[in-house]
C-alpha cells in the first residue's frame, strides 16, 4: 500500500484552549487535585482514564498542567512564548 518512493512529513503544534494562569504546577498536580480544581469537562475527561493509562504516554513530568484541559502539554515552538498545545504528526506517501 505504501510505495516508499516519496513522502512528506508534517509536525505541528495546535494551540489548546487553556490558560497558563489557571494551571497547576507539576509538583502540586495529581489526578485527584485536577478532579477537584477542574471544570466539569476536565472531570469527565479524567473519569475516562484509568490509572495505567494516565500519564503513561510520557515518562517526562510536565512543568504545568492545565486544569481546564489536562491532556494539553506545556510546549514552546522556536522563537515563541510557551503555551499549552497538542502535537500532531502526519506522514503522507
Amino acid at each position: 500500500m505504501v510505495s516508499g518512493e516519496g513522502f512528506a512529513v508534517d509536525a505541528s503544534l495546535i494551540a489548546a484552549d487553556a490558560n497558563k494562569g489557571r494551571s497547576i504546577a507539576a509538583e502540586d498536580w495529581s489526578p485527584e487535585v485536577a478532579r477537584e480544581a477542574g471544570n466539569r469537562t476536565a472531570r469527565e475527561y479524567l473519569e475516562t482514564l484509568d490509572d495505567a493509562a494516565f500519564g503513561a504516554a510520557s515518562p517526562v513530568q510536565p512543568k504545568f498542567v492545565a486544569k481546564s484541559d489536562p491532556a494539553a502539554q506545556w510546549a514552546r515552538a522556536e522563537e515563541s512564548c510557551p503555551y499549552f498545545a497538542y502535537a500532531t504528526n502526519y506522514l503522507i506517501d
